[in-house]
């Protein structure tokens, strides 16, 4: 029996699919599980062991012609919605995403809180008897020599038995991100080994940060490929991280995470998902969440979602999170 799971991007909703992976696997033992996504997402499922085959959007030939028990999108737009016509199948399931509620909470402001997305994702399970309950952790996997690497190169830097604080710089939106200015701040009072992850685009603040803290710190941001980051963060004692993909990387390898929320909030139902973690944000504002996704400048000009996590505030909060993790 063939399955193709469906997920085009980002790199936190490819990571959240995959606890639905094993709950298929350990359910039907003789399903032959494949998965569907841009080629820039692959790295994060290429190594897991339950897939028997990854492929790269758009579909292949192979894909087209195979036919599949089941296609279980859960992706639900415009683009994965064509499948329907283009491959051959038995059933084609998908997810509620909710829009509707999540309208009503930017909007409006009520105080509706969403089923975790993964729970979503799991009804899309549910034609073969897999229920919620039976959906585990999310997975990355990272190769042995990568993690070696990683593992060798913070060793080189920082002093057996130090706990390395992982901090991911970046953000597709700006209204995620807490200002690199209360990063200094902060990662200069902890005075704790430091990790800084991130795209391309964070390397040149990254690197900037690096040269203003006491050290020891490493700049995997826009050096570090998405399995490095992956190993790295799995080498950190806690990970602190925006409301971003790098929060469920770090769920999907089992290091406790603390989340800054700026302009959206947990009740969306993108929390790290089976991880211990903590949330950090601004809950007295009238203004979150301003989207479901973020802006690119605050629409009030403010930006105190972020602003009003102070340096100490959150220090005091990592302090305490790092005592019981």
């Amino acid at each position: 029996m063939r399955f193709l799971f469906v997920r085009l991007s980002s790199m936190g909703d490819v990571v959240l699919t995959t606890p639905l992976i094993r709950a298929l696997a350990e359910h039907i033992p003789n399903a032959e599980i494949h998965f569907l996504t841009r080629a820039s997402y692959l790295p994060l499922v290429a190594h897991h062991p339950l897939l028997a085959g990854v492929h790269s959007w758009p579909p292949s030939e192979e894909v087209r012609q195979q036919t599949w028990e089941g296609v279980i999108d859960l992706h639900k737009n415009l683009r994965t919605l064509s499948l329907r016509w283009k491959l051959r199948y038995r059933k084609f399931t998908t997810f509620s995403k909710e829009n509707w509620q999540k309208w009503w909470m930017v909007r409006k402001r009520l105080p509706i809180s969403l089923s975790h997305v993964v729970t979503r994702y799991s009804a899309a399970l549910e034609p073969w008897g897999i229920s919620p309950e039976k959906v585990g952790p999310a997975e990355v996997h990272v190769p042995p020599f990568i993690q070696e690497r990683v593992r060798r190169e913070l060793h080189e830097a920082a002093q057996e038995g130090e706990g390395w604080l992982a901090v991911g710089l970046g953000g597709t939106y700006d209204t995620k991100k807490w200002p690199i200015a209360y990063y200094k701040e902060l990662l200069t009072q902890l005075g704790w080994p430091i990790i800084l992850l991130g795209g391309a685009m964070e390397r040149a603040a990254a690197e900037t940060l690096a040269q203003t803290l006491p050290g020891p710190v490493i700049v995997g941001a826009g050096r570090y490929s998405l399995l490095e980051t992956a190993a790295a963060i799995r080498e950190a004692a806690i990970l602190l991280s925006h409301d971003t993909g790098t929060a469920h990387l770090g769920a999907a390898v089992g290091t406790p995470t603390v989340v800054l929320w700026g302009n959206t909030v947990p009740e969306l139902g993108m929390t790290p998902w089976q991880v211990q973690h903590l949330n950090i944000e601004a809950r007295h504002l009238s203004c979150r969440p301003c989207s479901k996704l973020g802006f690119a400048s605050c629409p009030r000009g403010h930006h105190d979602c972020m602003r009003a996590l102070t340096p100490d505030y959150v220090e005091m909060q990592l302090r305490a999170f790092r005592g019981k993790s």
